[in-house]
Order: C-alpha cells, then sequence, then structure tokens
C-alpha cells in the first residue's frame, strides 16, 4: 500500500481565508501565516491573489461560512429570493411545496 504524502488537504472557509490576508496585510510573513494555519505558502500567494473576492464574499451575511466564493447563475435574483425567506422566517409563515 501506498503511504499518504504532503500535508493534508483542508478546505478553509471565506471567513478564515479573509483572516489569512488581514494577517498579512498586517505585514506577517506569508510562510509564517502558512504555517500557523496549516497551508502552503503557495495557498496564502492564491488567497493574496483572489483578495478582492473572498473579501467581497466575507462582508455578505451568508459568505462567510461558506467554502468558496462561487456565485449562483442569477445572483440577483439569488439576494432576493434569501431576502424574501428570511421575511418569510421571520413572520413564522411556514415556506412549503412549490415556490
Amino acid at each position: 500500500m501506498a503511504s499518504k504524502r504532503g500535508k493534508q488537504y483542508c478546505r478553509l472557509t471565506i471567513e478564515k481565508k479573509a483572516a489569512i490576508i488581514k494577517l498579512v496585510k498586517s505585514g506577517r510573513l506569508q510562510a509564517d501565516v502558512s504555517k500557523e494555519f496549516g497551508i502552503s505558502k503557495q495557498t496564502v500567494s492564491d488567497f493574496l491573489r483572489n483578495k478582492d473576492t473572498i473579501l467581497e464574499a466575507a462582508k455578505k451575511p451568508s459568505g462567510a461560512q461558506k467554502m468558496n466564493a462561487s456565485q449562483g447563475v442569477h445572483p440577483k435574483l439569488e439576494d432576493a429570493l434569501v431576502v424574501w425567506l428570511n421575511s418569510m422566517i421571520a413572520k413564522r409563515l411556514p415556506v412549503l411545496g412549490c415556490i
């Protein structure tokens, strides 16, 4: 049997990715931050390259716990659906069947 090599694969939430970006922006070395979070330096570089997308997704209330910053096919429609669903939940109305 082959033995496992390298680091264990792990997925970070948008919230953690944003924290990594902020640490590097504050002056910490990429190598130190990568060791602290158990990821490669290249992964930290990738986060910095995509920092605008990651930080924008972290600002959204539903985006911080997600694993990636991808949007759906119809982002405006999905945002409107989230607003509607939250209002139905706030009014304690059941959401059943076809919407």
